[in-house]
């Protein structure tokens, strides 16, 4: 019958079986919803003007991103300094700016990904076009729109052409153009009008390619477009420049620039604009996002851009070979997942570092291997000996035992001694063996074998001698003990 509290331990142990289960399967359903994705934020986007052609490509990366599950809402900004503020802090989620643009002393904007160049558009009247085409001089004492005062367009515009050597007519020289800060609205306006007169003899634009604005002005406003081909020499030249690499107009980081073209039949077929490919100067287009924004979200505006036709929508299309540019700010967390979630898992610098492993561990694993078979065989070297020790004595009972069994008396106390011998001597084995001194049960076997032998033999020695000393003590009439006794222990002479 089983007694209450063996019965109630099982019931515990039972209950703790069933507590443990439960709070298994709880952990897993807590780590299954852990990295479930939960519902995604809302995000704002800038691109500027609503007008240009950025803005554009923003649009349908919002329709992309609404595809996808995230909603993205489109704010419009007046200049770059304007958006990269309101993203610095938190108002705005995502900005797209040109990368020569300002980020001193905006810690908290990061890098997202850097995306197409955007070319600068010198659009200039027709009657004046060929004369700006041989000569930018030709633009003095004309008027030419550079965009709002603060934009990012006035800024490179200034630069460039202060570097062609034509300066606003406030500049010190007095030998300028006239500077017009229209925003597009107003300008697309007057183009719309119809009316020369009302329009600059001018116009830069910094912009995707195709431009929605550059061929609003080409179609309506007449303008054809006029090449800037020096946009190397007017990188390099930051090399020389007295401030680093900006000029006094426009501060402008010219080595972030590049050379850039505009496929000819861009903006008219007939007459085609351009008539050749042209060259001017490029400026990548980056976006840039809040430090605060989940990284997963900026995983999935990354997957949006380069996974989908938006890659395709601007020349020339987008790769993910974007990433191997040094970035201009510190990556966002998010952009660094994604670049890791793409790299390959062997790289060479996987194969370099696993190289410098090998040659140190290499060389230690090998003096390793040395030093543990030195071990090995010093301890087997050590059980050999100890082995053929026993051995030894094991022979020379042997001998000792052939010695009295050949004698002329048979004594019973020297066998007796040395049976006593082999059992110290057996018993000494077997601790050795369970200490782990002598090796493996093989040689304990190969040890034990002759000892037992002679143990045997010098036992069958002593029933002999009993067997004697029982038939002398009937022939003397004394008891067979008593002979025993002084056969073990002989009298000691007197």
């Amino acid at each position: 019958m089983k007694t209450p509290t063996l019965e109630w331990s099982r019931q515990r142990g039972s209950l703790l079986l069933l507590l443990l289960g439960l709070a298994a399967i709880g952990a897993a359903v807590a780590i299954v919803l852990g990295r479930a994705p939960g519902p995604l934020p809302s995000i704002t986007i800038t691109a500027g003007s609503l007008a240009t052609t950025r803005a554009a490509m923003a649009r349908t990366l919002v329709a992309a991103l609404a595809a996808r599950g995230l909603h993205a809402r489109l704010v419009e900004t007046s200049t770059a300094v304007e958006a990269l503020e309101k993203v610095d802090g938190g108002i705005i989620d995502f900005a797209l700016v040109a990368d020569f643009s300002s980020t001193t002393g905006l810690e908290h904007v990061r890098e997202v990904a850097p995306l197409y160049v955007e070319a600068l558009h010198l659009l200039v009247k027709s009657e004046l076009a060929d004369a700006a085409s041989r000569s930018l001089a030709a633009l003095r004492g004309h008027t030419v729109d550079i965009g709002p005062v603060e934009a990012a367009n006035a800024k490179l515009s200034l630069a460039v052409l202060a570097f062609a050597g034509i300066t606003p007519t406030d500049a010190p020289d007095g030998k300028g153009y006239v500077a017009r800060h229209l925003d597009r609205d107003e300008l697309l306006v007057l183009a719309e009008r119809g009316d020369p007169a009302v329009l600059p003899d001018a116009v830069t634009h910094l912009g995707t390619v195709p431009s929605k604005i550059a061929i609003d002005l080409v179609r309506d406003g007449g303008y054809r477009l006029v090449a800037l081909p020096f946009a190397e020499a007017f990188r390099l030249n930051s090399l020389i420049a007295d401030d680093g690499g900006k000029d006094d107009l426009g501060g402008v980081q010219r080595q972030h620039l590049v050379d850039t073209v505009i496929p000819a039949f861009m903006y008219e077929i007939d007459p085609p604009i351009p008539a050749e490919p042209l060259h001017t100067l490029g400026a990548r287009l980056l976006l840039t996002a809040n430090d605060a924004v989940s990284p997963a979200v900026v995983e999935l505006v990354l997957d949006t851009l380069f996974g989908t036709r938006i890659a395709r929508v601007a020349y020339p299309p987008l790769d993910r070979s974007v990433f191997a540019v040094a970035p201009l700010l510190d990556r966002h967390a998010g952009t660094l997942a994604y670049i890791r979630r793409d790299q390959p898992f062997v790289t060479q610098e996987t194969v370099n570092s696993l190289s410098n492993y090998v040659s140190v561990i290499g060389p230690l694993a090998g003096g390793t291997l040395f030093f543990w078979q030195w071990v090995r065989q010093r301890a087997q070297r050590s059980r050999d000996r100890m082995f053929g020790s026993y051995l030894l004595r094991t022979a020379d009972i042997e001998r000792r035992v052939s010695s009295l069994e050949l004698a002329a008396t048979l004594e019973l106390e020297p066998l007796a001694a040395l049976q006593r011998e082999v059992l110290e001597l057996k018993a000494d084995a077997l601790q050795r063996f369970a200490a782990g001194d002598l090796g493996s049960q093989t040689a304990l076997t190969d040890l034990l074998m002759p000892l037992n032998a002679v143990r045997d033999h010098i036992g069958e020695l002593i029933l002999h001698v009993r067997e004697n000393l029982e038939q002398q003590a009937e022939a003397e009439g004394r008891s067979a003990t008593a002979l025993w006794k002084d056969a073990i222990k002989p009298d000691e002479p007197t």
